[in-house]
C-alpha cells in the first residue's frame, strides 16, 4: 500500500512540474514505472476528477480540481485578507510589486501578492513557488530557520539559475548570516535577470519565522542606496502580519 501511494505522488508531483501533458509512456519512462501501474493510477485519480485526460490524445494533465482544493485551504487561513490589504497599501505607496511566502520544504510559497495598476502581470500568485535559495523571500526565510534545517538545505546541490546565484553553501552561510546582521535580505538578480527583491521575514509572537514578505522590481529601480528605504518599509508591514497571527 505504501510503494502504491508512493508512484502516485511521485505521478502528481511529475504532472505539476511538467509544463505540458503527459501520455501513459512517458510517465512510465520518466518515473521507472511499469505502464500498468500507471495506467491504474491514472484512472483512479481521473475517477476523482485530480487528473484530466485529453480525449484526442489520451495524453494527461492535472485538473483544475487542485485550483478548488487551494481555494478551501486559503479561506481557512484567517488573516489572508488582512495580509493582502497591507501589501496592497505597500504596492500603492511605492509602486511596485510585492509578495507574501512561506516555507515548503527546499521552497517557498507564494502566499499572496500585490500589483501596481500599470504591471501587466496582475495575477493571483497563490501556490506558485521558487528556491529558498536564491530569492529574497526564501533567504529572508531561510536565514531564521533551525541550523538543522539550513545544514539540510545545503548539503543538497544548489542549481544555478543566473551568474549571480550562491551555489558555494560557506558563501551562502554568510550571506544568510548578513541577512540575520541587516534584518532583511536582497535578491541581486539571482533567480531572473533584470529582477531584484528586497525581503524581510515575518515572525510569530514566539519569535518563529513564519514566513516573509517582500519588494520585487526591474534591477535599474533598485540601487543599494534604496534596500533600507524598502526594507523599513516591509519591516512595518512584516510585524504588523506577526501580531495578526496571535
Amino acid at each position: 500500500m505504501q510503494k502504491s501511494l508512493v508512484k502516485a505522488l511521485q505521478i502528481l508531483e511529475l504532472l505539476s512540474n511538467g509544463q505540458k501533458d503527459y501520455g501513459i509512456s512517458e510517465i512510465a519512462d520518466s518515473l521507472d514505472l511499469y505502464k500498468s501501474n500507471v495506467h491504474q493510477i491514472l484512472n483512479t485519480f481521473e475517477q476523482f476528477n485530480y487528473v484530466r485526460k485529453d480525449p484526442s490524445n489520451h495524453r494527461y494533465s492535472l485538473s483544475v480540481h487542485f485550483l478548488e482544493i487551494a481555494h478551501r485551504i486559503s479561506s481557512r487561513i484567517t488573516n489572508h485578507e488582512f495580509i493582502r490589504d497591507r501589501l496592497q497599501a505597500l504596492t500603492d505607496e511605492l509602486g511596485e510589486i510585492t509578495y507574501y511566502g512561506v516555507p515548503d520544504g527546499s521552497k517557498v510559497m507564494y502566499f499572496s501578492g500585490a500589483f501596481p495598476m500599470s504591471s501587466v502581470s496582475n495575477q493571483s500568485v497563490l501556490g506558485m513557488t521558487a528556491p529558498l535559495v536564491c530569492t529574497g523571500i526564501g533567504k529572508a526565510i531561510l536565514a531564521y530557520m533551525p541550523e538543522e534545517q539550513i545544514d539540510e538545505l545545503l548539503s543538497k546541490p544548489i542549481e544555478k539559475f543566473t551568474d549571480n546565484t550562491i551555489t558555494d553553501p560557506d558563501k551562502l552561510r554568510e550571506e544568510l548570516k548578513k541577512i540575520r546582521n541587516n534584518g532583511y535580505s536582497v535578491d541581486n538578480m539571482e533567480h531572473e535577470y533584470g529582477v531584484k527583491c528586497v525581503a524581510v521575514p515575518v515572525l510569530n509572537h514566539l519569535g518563529h519565522v513564519h514566513g516573509a514578505v517582500s519588494i520585487t522590481g526591474p534591477s535599474l529601480r533598485f540601487p543599494a542606496s534604496s534596500y533600507k528605504k524598502y526594507a523599513s518599509k516591509l519591516q512595518n508591514v512584516a510585524v504588523q502580519i506577526g501580531q495578526s497571527m496571535l
